[in-house]
């Protein structure tokens, strides 16, 4: 079974730097670059477990990112076998593999002996029903954020 999930946090919305300006009104989400946003901003806990085995555990990760990464994932199985997921905040990687209709998880460290697998289909429904919720939510309670051409590129990429 697999599980990813993220748990909001309105305290982590906006970097400490950006705070007085957030304050003020002069930040617009509506015109931050792609990059700003994914590295920035919604640093949220989140949850990514496969049979059991937790390969994030309320890891604070920015949440545009995890779910451009995720997009990507998508992508790289579909194309290529394999696909990696990696954070730009540290070294971890979860490395994903196709083995005939299921995907294998492995990691760059902590990963269990015998590979934590789901279905490929369990595995894109997962990862796109995250990167709706996260769009959700992001829309939700910072309502210019849904003009940003980052997100519709990732409405694209994730096909939701």
């Amino acid at each position: 079974m697999l599980k990813i999930g993220f748990t909001p946090d309105s305290d982590r919305d906006i970097p400490a730097a950006a705070e007085q300006a957030w304050q003020a009104g002069r930040i617009d989400l509506a015109t931050q670059s792609a990059t700003n946003l994914r590295y920035g901003y919604f640093a949220y806990p989140v949850d990514f477990t496969v049979d059991g085995h937790a390969f994030l555990s309320a890891a604070p990760t920015p949440l545009v990112d995890i779910m451009f990464t995720l997009a990507y994932s998508l992508q790289e199985l579909k194309a290529n076998g394999s696909a990696e997921i990696d954070f730009t905040e540290n070294s971890y990687v979860i490395r994903l593999e196709l083995d005939g209709d299921r995907v294998k998880f492995t990691s760059s460290h902590g990963a269990p002996p015998v590979a934590p697998q789901c279905p490929f289909e369990e595995y894109v429904a997962a990862a796109r029903a995250f990167v709706a919720a996260g769009i959700e939510w992001l829309v939700n309670h910072h309502p210019a954020i849904g003009n940003n051409p980052a997100l519709r590129e990732l409405r694209e990429l994730a096909g939701v």
